[in-house]
């Protein structure tokens, strides 16, 4: 009953796990980028980064030499193509299940259109909206949006443009694994045959040699 019990509490825990969302947040505002990875309520800052305090030099440690390893053939460009050729569909496909899984928590984006020239700064206001009108529903298409607001202004007493934008993306660590588990049963086997295929052909030219 007590395994029973523990075995429970472990897959509870890794359920529990699974459903934590990670991402990354992007903040811009008056010519400021904060980004941010997102997992659950933490959130870390991974630019601008803090300056590090410089660390005192340690002295060089004597090496013994190590005697040079004789270099692996590197692999021709047939066997990259074909590598490569093998690699794509999956990579497609895994780009394409990652984008039904990721989710759009927040996009806040305000833009004013400035210009010293009225014309100007309406053709450019219009073109911005048509360009929005055009985008976004594409976006919507092929993620989910949970909150959004896009906001367009446009001023003719100054020249300078201005954006703030507000974004986070996330996923949960459980469809991490889940694609990462998929991708890896079938990149796999095909790196590992590519591997046999170079060492059989190494052998075979120190045959020929």
């Amino acid at each position: 009953m007590m395994v029973l019990l523990v075995v429970g509490i472990v897959i509870l825990a890794l359920v529990l796990v699974g459903l934590i969302r990670v991402g990354v947040q992007v903040e811009y505002a008056q010519n400021r980028l904060e980004v941010r990875l997102l997992a659950g309520p933490a959130k870390i800052t991974l630019f601008p980064r803090k300056a590090r305090k410089p660390k005192p030099r340690k002295k060089p440690k004597r090496t013994k030499a190590k005697q040079a390893k004789p270099k692996k053939a590197p692999p021709t460009a047939e066997e990259i193509f074909a590598l490569v050729k093998q690699l794509l569909p999956v990579a497609i496909e895994a780009a394409g299940q990652l984008r039904r899984k990721i989710r759009i928590d927040a996009f806040y984006l305000d833009i004013t259109v400035a210009s010293a020239d009225p014309a100007k700064a309406a053709v450019n206001y219009g073109r911005l909206n048509g360009a929005i009108g055009m985008l976004w529903p594409l976006v919507e298409q092929n993620f989910k949006v949970k909150e959004w607001r896009i906001r367009t202004w446009v001023d003719f007493t100054t020249e300078h443009p201005t954006l703030s934008l507000r974004a986070a993306v996330t996923l949960t660590i459980g469809q991490i694994i889940s694609l990462g588990i998929r991708v890896a049963s079938r990149v796999l086997p095909i790196l590992l045959k590519q591997k046999d295929g170079s060492k059989s052909r190494q052998e075979t030219q120190k045959e020929a040699v």
